[in-house]
């Protein structure tokens, strides 16, 4: 399953499938490793992650891959497109270092050296251990496993002398006018301008010559024939084909308008409120390398909920993912990597440049993508101190600066002491009332949850921000599947169940909270330290799936409220 955008006149080589490698060991240095010595023993499947297959489960350390590639035209320039990776990797080919990626799970790319010969080598370097000097965007402390391996699909272009990166369609009224924003890519100075053929679905090209370029893009306002809007209950999508001399790209995205106003998000100008769920890319045997026969049943049991909503917790999200996303009418919430930040982290100079560059490189890829409403990032940072102002301000302004036309937000979990509020368009809380209760006394804290969804909208509204929509980021209780007890205590599908009513009821009957995302929708594993002490099976067990997607009884539940079935 290949995501958009597509590239019809150039010669793009998909790198699925099998590629040879090695384990180099637990204390090897990546940055010293002679490529000629390396012995390659096995084969493996990607995109996929070591950690999860029989040979390599439980090591960390350094892997090597390496794939043999023949191009269609040696001469021209290069590039190698990473859909996403973990936890670092470092990429050569034919011997030659192409760069570093320190940006877990965000789209990355590498310009590749040129040469006269047809056969090519790529090797990438995979390391996984938690090292906070090599990849200081993920913690030993974060609640989901850090899986090594090429997560996502790697192209390789075969580039024309001026080829286009991507061509970015902003939605400029529901009647179909659109700009389309052409980013451009050179071996050599850009012209000054450029002439573009310009057709939608298929039909007819029109032209537009002498179109100039600026800062690297070229700009067109235009209507859409036959214009359709997007919504969940209508996806209607459209596809844009932009050529130049020499090159094309096909880009497919949807017209609507998201905005606010008074506590309410606006969808082409109706109210819509989000019931879904946080999401974890995660299976006992993928990790975070999903087939695509996996996402579409994962939506489908969504579907099956009633949800219109999916959180992608806690980074940047597969592009098949939000294709489908797109096609089947969802909502998404699109966050870079972060969980838990501590001041010390936001104060670090090097942190918050990483975290700024993953940023933009998912907001630069997601873009064309209706289904994505809201920007986030840095879930559950330390909000609450002074130190959080400037990373969070920096990321808020990136985000803004690479698209102003959706939401931002992040996830705080310090709602009452957050110094950052002012910064967002959408608040949003993570909380667990009655799960981790303020009174352990309770057999049973349910209510909890409603006096607590009390303090916080009474809470915003005395701050200032009665008008910024609210919604649930992160809410749940969690069950060990088939765990059956007539008592109902804590880990007992039973007591999950009537958590997940008591929520669902509160947000679906009360017009100020805008949404929320239940946490979560399946088991996700998580630690292999100590830190699994809280976290029994070494799994957040609070989906209301389990890791094999196997339905808990909060399912129905939380089906009859959303559904309407109650």
């Amino acid at each position: 399953m290949k995501n958009f955008p597509y590239f019809p006149s150039r010669a793009v080589h998909g790198l699925d499938g099998l590629w040879t490698c090695a384990f180099l060991g637990s204390e090897i240095d990546p940055e010293t490793i002679c490529l000629d010595s390396i012995a390659w023993t096995d084969r493996i499947a990607m995109p996929g992650v070591f950690d999860s297959c029989p040979a390599y489960v439980k090591k960390r350390g350094c892997f090597a891959l390496r794939y043999d590639l023949t191009l269609k035209n040696p001469a021209a320039a290069h590039r190698l497109d990473f859909g996403g990776l973990g936890l670092w990797a470092r990429v050569f080919v034919d011997g030659v270092d192409c760069g570093t990626c320190q940006t877990p799970y965000a789209p990355w790319s590498v310009e590749v050296p040129p040469s006269t010969e047809a056969r090519r080598e790529i090797i990438v370097l995979i390391d996984n251990r938690l090292d906070a000097t090599r990849v200081p965007l993920f913690d030993p402390f974060f609640d989901f496993f850090g899986y090594g391996g090429l997560y996502r699909s790697v192209y390789w272009h075969e580039l024309p002398a001026l080829s286009i990166r991507r061509a970015v369609v902003r939605t400029l009224d529901l009647d179909g006018q659109v700009e389309i924003d052409v980013r451009l890519c050179s071996k050599t100075d850009l012209p000054e301008s450029v002439d573009l053929a310009v057709s939608f679905d298929g039909g007819e090209a029109r032209t537009f010559a002498g179109v100039a370029v600026e800062g690297g893009r070229a700009r067109i306002r235009l209507a859409v024939p036959q214009a359709r809007i997007w919504s969940p209950e209508t996806p209607h999508l459209h596809e844009v084909r932009v050529a130049l001399e020499g090159d094309a790209i096909v880009e497919r995205f949807g017209i609507r308008t998201v905005e606010t106003r008074k506590g309410q998000i606006l969808l082409n100008g109706q109210p819509v409120k989000l019931l879904g769920y946080n999401r974890h890319e995660a299976h006992p045997q993928f990790g975070p390398a999903l087939p695509a026969q996996q996402l579409i049943h994962d939506l489908q049991l969504l579907r099956q909920l009633g949800c219109n909503f999916v959180r992608g917790s806690h980074y940047p999200q597969d592009q098949r993912f939000l294709d489908l996303c797109d096609e089947l009418g969802f909502l998404v919430f699109e966050e870079a990597l972060g969980w838990g930040t501590p001041v010390d982290h936001l104060k670090n100079e090097r942190f918050n440049d990483l975290q700024e560059v993953q940023t933009r490189a998912m907001v630069r890829t997601s873009i064309n993508h209706p289904s994505v409403i809201l920007w986030g990032f840095l879930n559950e940072c330390a909000s609450d101190q002074p130190e959080s102002m400037p990373p969070i301000r920096r990321l808020a302004r990136a985000i803004r600066e690479e698209d102003d036309s959706r939401l931002v937000t992040f996830a705080t979990h310090k709602p009452f002491g957050d110094r950052n509020l002012d910064v967002v368009d959408v608040i949003s809380v993570n909380q667990y009332p009655g799960w981790y209760p303020e009174d352990r006394n309770k057999e049973r804290p349910l209510n909890e949850i409603n006096p607590l969804i009390d303090r916080l909208l009474d809470h915003f509204a005395k701050q200032g921000f009665e008008d910024k929509p609210f919604i649930i980021s992160e809410m749940g209780a969690g069950a060990i599947y088939g765990w059956r007890d007539p008592l109902e205590a804590h880990w007992s599908e039973e007591y999950q169940m009537a958590y997940l009513e008591t929520l669902a009821r509160r947000v679906v009957d009360d017009d100020r909270i805008a949404g929320v995302a239940i946490w979560q929708f399946c088991d996700g594993r998580t630690y292999a330290s100590g830190y699994a002490l809280g976290r029994p099976r070494a799994f957040n067990n609070k989906g209301t799936f389990d890791e094999y997607r196997r339905p808990k009884m909060a399912a129905a539940a939380v089906r009859a409220i959303f559904t309407g079935q109650r």
